[in-house]
């Protein structure tokens, strides 16, 4: 008898542990590079993502919350640069296209979101656009709060 409570003592230290350990890594991504890019263009492209990743997710959470209430996912390779040039002497506007995710990658929308960023490094949202909905699979429907516009 001593037996099955010391295995049952361990089985829920065991999965107390686990428990823990996926709360804690719930909401930080281990996202890595693509290690398929070879050009510079691709490389500078991942690492200017990756530079704007934070601010990208802040801003697709905000506004995807009106509208779901569920955990919204916004990966690196589902974001893509979609334009980027100069518009005036120490500006550089950017605009990326991205595509956030509910569950095991099932699309919620398309939107593209523009920043400028001026010679110091100081980034400004200076445009946002959603440009497609998708269908939300039926198992993550529960969290719609109101059909997105």
């Amino acid at each position: 008898m001593k037996k099955y409570r010391l295995i049952i003592v361990c089985l829920l230290i065991l999965l107390v542990l686990l428990l823990f350990n996926l709360y804690r890594n719930r909401s930080s991504t281990i996202e890595t590079f693509n290690m398929d890019s070879t050009s510079k263009e691709e490389m500078t492209d991942e690492l200017v993502i990756a530079l704007f990743i934070e601010d990208i997710t802040k801003e697709i959470t905000g506004v995807y919350s009106e509208y779901y209430s569920g955990e919204i996912a916004v990966y690196n390779y589902e974001v893509n640069i979609v334009d980027i040039g100069k518009i005036e002497p120490g500006s550089i506007s950017v605009i990326f296209g991205v595509t956030p995710q509910v569950g095991a990658h099932n699309p919620l929308g398309y939107d593209e979101l523009a920043y400028r960023v001026d010679s110091s490094g100081n980034k400004e949202l200076v445009g946002y656009e959603h440009l497609k909905t998708y269908e939300v699979p039926e198992k993550f429907q529960k969290y719609i709060i109101k059909p997105l516009e």
